[in-house]
């Protein structure tokens, strides 16, 4: 009598801790879903920031070197300055 009785009380427990369960590996599922592709945005934003910052530096070489160009031009023209005719 008693033995019979234990698996009716118990079901309602079960479906409950097993709906539980489901919910909670929904859960767990999204976030590691959603902190997938917030890492591989996060990446992308690496790469592109990286690419970024090597084009700045890029120019900022070319502008030295255009600068220094420019220097010398300068510093030519002062100490050889035009002949008197």
């Amino acid at each position: 009598m008693v033995n019979e009785t234990i698996p009716t009380l118990i079901e309602p427990i079960t479906i409950s801790v097993k709906n539980f369960i489901n919910i909670l590996q929904v859960g767990i599922g999204g976030l590691f879903g959603l902190y997938l592709i917030l890492v591989i945005l996060k990446w992308r934003e690496a790469r592109f920031l990286k690419k970024t910052v090597l084009e700045i530096k890029n120019q900022i070489k070319q502008l030295n070197e255009a600068v220094v160009r420019i220097e010398t031009s300068i510093k030519k023209k002062v100490t050889h300055p035009p002949k008197k005719r």
